[in-house]
């Protein structure tokens, strides 16, 4: 996980990879997949609430209501990569603090290992009784 740093990875603005199946994939065998048709019979709802770094990356804009089936099928699976695209780059930051965060944590708890050794030794050679601890 080292290797990839946000990045690298893709950006919003990237194309979308065609869809190059040898044979249909279970997800595509329909003409009209089913949670499109399920949308169709309720009203659109308003955009979701998106926080402010997503919506300069959403430069799309939704299909038209006289729209084809197939191009508001092509927007959802648009959106969808895009929000994908967006969950990793968050997921990756999100690793690199933590680990950050515990080579920070880990430099700390050696410094002050080092320091506790030093005042034991320091006490010792002083004649003054130390309790020992676990290392």
């Amino acid at each position: 996980s080292r290797r990839y740093s946000p990045d690298a990875l893709l950006g919003p603005d990237a194309p979308t990879q065609p869809r190059n199946y040898v044979t249909p994939s279970a997800t595509s065998r329909k003409e009209i997949p089913s949670y499109f048709i399920k949308q169709q019979r309720r009203p659109t709802p308003p955009q979701a609430h998106m926080s402010e770094d997503e919506d300069d990356e959403l430069t799309e804009e939704p299909p038209a209501e006289n729209a084809t089936d197939q191009e508001k099928i092509d927007y959802k699976r648009r959106q969808n990569t895009l929000a994908a695209r967006r969950s990793r780059k968050r997921k990756l930051v999100y690793t690199h603090q933590l680990e950050a965060t515990v080579e920070r944590l880990t430099a700390e708890r050696e410094m002050w290992r080092t320091r506790a050794l030093t005042l034991r030794q320091l006490l010792r050679s002083h004649n003054i009784p130390c309790v020992d601890f676990n290392e």
